[in-house]
């Protein structure tokens, strides 16, 4: 009995984590570059917080066209680098803006890198080529510093679409082959009716396995006071 009541608590601790991994992507469904997380979990009942961590999905959201000549959207699994107080950062999120100085820019307004460092873009018609190299008034001011990784399960989310790399620095190359599309921006990857399945399917679960624990406390409780000892 014991260890079906662990196995039934281990459940609901499962059922938790998925619930945040789901209420997660909704939030987010709106998140230009957002990638969602999947609630694929081992037991987690005295076991280590890895054990209940979820996994991200990298798929690429739908590309739209936004016609705004600073939205970038890469076509491939790249990143675009930008650099933060903490060091670089990565993201997929191609709204980009300019900031009082003249700078490119995160929605965040963090500064978007290019090969040579940050880019003082300044003022007048910004062009963005599929190498994404970037001009201003036809003239060349650097290239966007785009990404890659070997291993993707070795980034870490930070929020608003952006991550670190956890794992080690051979882990980050460069990209040739990543097309760069002007006036464009990749939207998130969740479906919001597949997620909200998704949350029905685990409340039932959760409603049993709740149920299984009560009748449990009941039976124990019964056991317990036929030994005198309620």
């Amino acid at each position: 009995m014991i260890s079906g009541l662990f196995t039934a608590i281990d459940s609901a601790l499962v059922q938790k984590t998925r619930f945040d991994a789901i209420s997660n992507n909704l939030a987010n469904v709106n998140t230009n570059g957002f990638k969602k997380d999947n609630g694929s979990f081992r037991s987690a009942t005295f076991a280590s917080e890895l054990a209940q961590r979820s996994t991200t999905d990298f798929s690429r959201g739908n590309i739209l066209q936004t016609g705004n000549p600073l939205d970038v959207a890469l076509d491939g699994t790249g990143f675009f680098k930008i650099e933060t107080d903490r060091g670089e950062r990565y993201t997929q999120n191609g709204a980009f803006t300019l900031d009082s100085m003249g700078y490119l820019v995160t929605e965040g307004g963090k500064r978007v890198m290019g090969k040579n460092g940050p880019m003082d873009l300044g003022g007048g018609e910004v062009r963005i080529s599929s190498r994404g190299e970037v001009s201003v008034n036809g003239q060349l001011v650097d290239q966007l510093a785009v990404v890659g990784f070997n291993r993707l399960q070795d980034l870490v989310k930070e929020g608003d679409a952006t991550y670190s790399n956890a794992g080690s620095p051979d882990n980050l190359i460069e990209t040739e082959d990543i097309q760069v599309k002007q006036g464009y921006l990749e939207k998130s990857n969740v479906n919001p009716t597949e997620e909200m399945v998704k949350m029905m399917e685990m409340f039932r679960i959760y409603e049993s396995t709740q149920g299984i624990i009560q009748n449990m406390g009941e039976m124990t409780d019964k056991m317990l006071s036929g030994f005198g000892l309620e």
